[in-house]
């Protein structure tokens, strides 16, 4: 009977390291496509006495009210009939139930809110959040 020799039995390592960095990229890159939709240069409001909201739907439309009133979802700035248009969209792609989130500055005046939140209404959607800085209890 023929001896096996110890370097048959070796696992081979080098294919496992290339699995482990191309994981390593697909998380850094699907991180990196999440923070680009969200305006960072808008300052939220701080909201006393609530808890962080953990859970996100994918299907998440995040619209963001600038102080000057401007709008845009995914950093791409658009008109109030734009915005009508691409909600209603949503809705008859995948239904009314599509959450939205208003990240709103602080100095933003209530009126452009409004606007917006009344677009929201027509589209039909119902499911709305509107985005602050959790603040901790006093």
């Amino acid at each position: 009977m023929k001896k096996r020799s110890e370097e048959t039995l070796e696992t081979p390592i080098t294919p496992m390291i290339d699995v482990v960095f191309q994981l390593i990229i697909f998380f850094v890159v699907s991180a990196a496509q999440q923070n680009d939709l969200i305006d960072l240069s808008l300052n939220l409001a701080q909201a006393k006495d609530v808890s962080a909201v953990k859970k996100n739907d994918p299907l998440t439309v995040t619209i963001n009210v600038h102080e000057d009133g401007k709008v845009n979802i995914a950093l791409q700035e658009m008109t109030m009939p734009q915005l009508r248009h691409v909600l209603k969209s949503t809705v008859a792609q995948y239904g009314n139930r599509v959450p939205i989130v208003l990240r709103c500055d602080k100095r933003a005046l209530y009126r452009e809110v409004d606007k917006v939140m009344a677009v929201v209404g027509e589209a039909g959607l119902y499911r709305v959040r509107i985005a602050a800085v959790a603040g901790g209890k006093d």
